[in-house]
């Protein structure tokens, strides 16, 4: 079993993320979004009462990262291209849309959980938003590294300059946000000027149960001890 990233795991972790974002061009962040297939709305539309429900975080990533497993909450996409969404999705055709301020007005600690690839090119930087003194924000506390979003210095992926947020715009580096309350669509919608959109799917194959793993022989994203 591996031993789980410590803190100075995480930091090394981070500065590498730093490193390989360097100088890439930026983008205006003005949503966030969850793509899914039709069928996962529907089903929270009429068995759920319009309530998407937080579930555990899968083994996806670093094997070692202290979210797998033990931390609840609900994967949104930052990456914008001139403060859009793109127009296709990998996840399936139903797409969750936010105004990117109205998240992070609900959640304002923001964690550094995990930078990894998988079985392609991309790269993925995860972040954790949490509602101050949530049973999740207690736990991120302990075991992930804080960060501050108007630090564009530390965190150079994601960060607010002039009451505006920012997100690097390299296409082969993805950024995460895992949000660990539910989400009341109807509230969402009414007050959070949320919306639902049909995208292209550009989907080839299907989930793997359980996540899949970091790619164990990039040098990039793994930590050299």
């Amino acid at each position: 079993m591996l031993a789980e990233l410590t803190l100075t795991d995480l930091r090394a972790l981070h500065t590498i993320a730093h490193e390989y974002c360097g100088k890439s061009d930026v983008s205006q962040c003005n949503w966030l979004y969850r793509n899914k297939p039709p069928s996962y709305y529907v089903n929270i539309i009429q068995n759920c009462h319009g309530v998407m429900q937080v579930y555990k975080k899968d083994n996806s990533g670093d094997q070692a990262s202290p979210i797998n497993g033990q931390l609840d909450g609900l994967f949104f996409m930052a990456n914008n291209i001139n403060g859009q969404p793109p127009a296709t999705s990998p996840f399936g055709a139903r797409r969750l849309q936010i105004p990117a301020e109205f998240l992070f007005e609900a959640a304002t600690n923001v964690y550094f959980a995990d930078f990894y690839c998988m079985r392609g090119r991309d790269h993925y930087i995860t972040l954790v938003a949490t509602h101050p003194g949530s049973e999740a924000d207690q736990f991120c506390a302990q075991r992930l590294l804080p960060i501050d979003l108007n630090d564009s210095a530390r965190n150079p992926f994601l960060f607010w300059e002039n009451d505006r947020l920012y997100v690097t715009c390299d296409n082969n580096l993805q950024v995460e946000i895992l949000y660990t309350e539910d989400v009341d669509l109807y509230e969402w919608m009414t007050c959070g000027d949320a919306m639902m959109l049909d995208v292209t799917s550009v989907c080839k194959g299907s989930s793997t149960p359980g996540g899949v793993p970091k790619n164990p022989n990039c040098d990039v994203c793994n930590l050299q001890y």
